[in-house]
């Protein structure tokens, strides 16, 4: 501490003005690159992760056993959130033009009304699940780590794929009923209730000690990288080139190449998220074995 303390309180104080101006001009102060700031957080994602990954190879096979699985999952993370992540852009430009937000009749919700869903059903089921896992503990049938983060992103996909199922059963207005959006986002709360509460509680499980900072530097390193990939996702739903931002193109198309478009881009990760989920379950019980007992 007292080595590198000074330091790190220097290089905290100088972070300061750089975050300021970011946040402030965008990427207009990068003079080179828009894709500069892309390139430093792939940059400081490895270089973080090679830190640990050699530390946990210097200090044994249960060290480096447990950091492989934590690397593994992280990747898994960045699948989740990076689809997680279109309810505030390509899934809400969904819900503008191509769903019928009338409730019983009684009154229409606007497109970004319907983000009230995931946190809603946050608010009626976080204490459900909070007993929920409490108890199976107790009997002894608590799923592992790896098997929750699988069953996560197997039930964000079966969303997608509930959203597809009212895509295909829309009327010739092209017009989806809400209550395929709104069980797409129960499915989604659902996934995101497997997997996001326990994340940080693993990271400081399965990390050393000494490490455990720069562990959750990592965590939220990749929950970054999931927002670019988010981004990048939802441009395909524009129907327009790379670089296009979502929804440019698709202002330009009618209501049902609208609905066709999207219902291609929702299927394919629909599809794509089970398959992963189902792999990570497959693959829960060696990871399990590799945490060598964290629960």
């Amino acid at each position: 501490y007292k080595k590198y303390g000074m330091l790190v309180y220097a290089v905290s104080l100088l972070a300061i003005p750089a975050l300021f101006a970011l946040i402030k001009y965008g990427p207009d102060i990068i003079f080179l690159d828009q894709n500069l700031l892309f390139y430093i957080l792939i940059g400081l994602l490895f270089f973080v992760c090679f830190n640990l990954l050699r530390d946990g190879f210097k200090r044994g096979p249960v060290a480096r056993d447990r950091i492989l699985v934590l690397m593994i999952l992280m990747t898994f993370n960045v699948v989740f959130w990076a689809l997680f992540e279109q309810a505030g852009s390509s899934l809400t430009l969904f819900a503008d033009r191509n769903v019928d937000r009338s409730v019983f009749g009684w009154f229409s919700m606007t497109a970004s009304q319907t983000q009230v869903f995931n946190p809603l059903f946050i608010i009626l089921f976080g204490s459900i699940f909070s007993v929920m896992w409490v108890s199976l503990a107790r009997i002894g049938k608590n799923p592992n780590i790896p098997m929750k983060f699988g069953l996560g992103i197997i039930q964000l996909g079966l969303g997608y794929l509930v959203l597809l199922l009212g895509i295909k059963v829309a009327g010739t207005d092209a017009m989806v009923p809400l209550v395929f959006l709104g069980l797409m986002y129960l499915l989604h709360t659902t996934g995101e209730l497997f997997l996001s509460p326990i994340g940080l509680s693993m990271i400081t499980k399965l990390s050393p000690k000494h490490m455990t900072g720069s562990a959750m530097g990592a965590w939220f390193l990749s929950a970054a990288f999931s927002m670019h990939v988010a981004s990048g996702l939802a441009v395909l739903t524009g129907g327009g080139e790379e670089g296009e931002a979502a929804g440019e193109a698709v202002i330009q198309l009618s209501a049902a190449e609208q609905l066709e478009n999207f219902g291609s881009v929702f299927g394919n990760m629909g599809y794509v998220a089970v398959g992963i989920g189902v792999l990570l379950v497959l693959l829960s019980k060696p990871l399990n074995k590799m945490m060598h007992g964290v629960e």
